[in-house]
């Protein structure tokens, strides 16, 4: 019991620094143009928490037990996993050895499309890409709404972390997701050797075990004679039995809320996952279009929690408003206000919170300002590297002020003899 308490008292201690520290200008940039005081989670009814989130992250810091899963959904802002890779970075040091390894991900050079600069991914053979977010693709689709396929005798591929002042996620375990009628196809390593191959066929991963850590990995795949139809890859997990914080980053250029809903093995690969937290950052792509249809955007995100809750009822949810941005590079696009009210309606009916990105970077016009002050590029869509890690660290702060009154409101009272 004293272990309790004076685990909680360090708990406030600790996250009173956090704030503390995300507020500092050495930490956190100072412009007069982002809304500080804006920079919170909102909560619009009393059933409003992230309480099962902040009790496995309790459970994580002060007991070292256990794995916390958050999982970021987007379009572009995500696939480039500069904002979500901060957050990431961000949870791992809150406290020592909180890094849970990587998760879920997708070598995106297969299917010809930017990978994000920390993992390189290089290949032989003759690859072709789906996105869920192109219409006139037509594909099967898993959670990261991308899929690589090949129909090449012989096809491989590397997955390498750079190192260059990027964490190093190794793992010891990966789980290839790819069709399972695909008998014709044979799934290799072709240097490593493993401990165990397992094939889950109800989900739809061969997974491989290794005895140490890994930091690279190369899979060789044979076609077969018997091989009727194209092998398909659906997305990797690259995981480790350490506890701490997974940070999974789903995002496809050009996706929108109905794109996702083209993933029809959506739920199967999240069963793997089981996040903790859902991130939604989906929506610069449906406000974009000048037909946008705000009911039909929220219908769209109903589904998509439905889907999730199905799989891990517990799952707490955060809505990200748009940020600011501009029609055909001329016009501020005033439907991200309409998308904006989407996202309070959502994040009231679900029990939800919600980051108000748009009013924290300025409001309506306010790309212009962050373009300006080289946060954002040209198209006036799209932020920059430092803005995106800019918009991390805002969003880390907000959901660390969260916690800090979690944590507050579930301390311990002591009673005195």
């Amino acid at each position: 019991m004293i272990n309790k308490i004076l685990g909680t008292f360090f708990s406030i201690f600790l996250f009173q620094q956090i704030v503390v520290a995300q507020e500092n200008p050495h930490i956190l940039p100072q412009h007069d143009f982002i809304q500080y005081d804006s920079n919170y989670l909102h909560f619009y009814h009393a059933d409003a928490n992230l309480d099962n989130f902040y009790a496995k992250l309790d459970t994580l810091m002060f007991e070292g037990k256990g794995k916390v899963n958050i999982m970021q959904m987007g379009g572009s802002h995500i696939q480039a996993d500069i904002w979500s890779d901060q957050l990431r970075k961000n949870f791992h040091s809150i406290s020592p050895n909180l890094n849970g390894g990587r998760g879920f991900l997708f070598p995106f050079k297969l299917a010809k499309t930017n990978n994000p600069y920390y993992y390189e991914v290089n290949y032989t053979g003759e690859w072709e890409g789906f996105r869920n977010s192109v219409s006139k693709h037509y594909a099967t689709w898993g959670i990261s709404g991308i899929t690589a396929t090949t129909a090449d005798s012989l096809a491989s591929f590397t997955i390498q972390f750079r190192g260059d002042n990027t964490p190093d996620y190794d793992f010891k375990r990966i789980k290839i997701f790819h069709n399972q009628d695909s008998l014709g196809y044979c799934i290799e390593l072709t240097k490593d050797t493993c401990v165990a191959i397992t094939v889950n066929d109800s989900i739809g991963y061969t997974e491989f075990v290794f005895a140490d850590y890994k930091k690279e990995v190369d899979f060789t795949i044979y076609k077969n004679d018997s091989a009727s139809q194209p092998f398909e890859l659906y997305g990797i997990s690259l995981d480790n039995d350490d506890p701490g914080v997974v940070y999974h980053s789903i995002g496809v250029n050009g996706a929108s809320t109905s794109s996702y809903l083209r993933a029809t093995l959506f739920k199967q690969h999240l069963q793997t996952i089981k996040p903790d937290l859902v991130i939604f950052c989906i929506g610069i792509n449906d406000a974009y279009d000048p037909g946008f249809c705000g009911n039909c955007y929220e219908n769209n995100y109903d589904t998509l929690v439905d889907w999730i809750k199905s799989v891990v009822p517990t799952t707490n949810f955060v809505f990200v408003t748009n940020n600011d941005s501009y029609y055909k590079r001329r016009y501020p696009n005033k439907r991200v206000e309409e998308a904006r009210l989407a996202m309070i309606r959502l994040a009231t009916k679900h029990n939800a919170a919600m980051w108000d990105m748009y009013h924290v970077m300025g409001g309506l016009g306010s790309i212009k300002t962050w373009q300006k002050h080289g946060l954002a590029k040209t198209d006036k869509i799209h932020l920059t590297t430092d803005g995106y890690k800019l918009m991390g660290d805002l969003m880390f702060s907000a959901i660390m002020k969260a916690y800090a009154d979690y944590t507050k409101q579930n301390t311990p009272v002591m009673v005195g003899d």
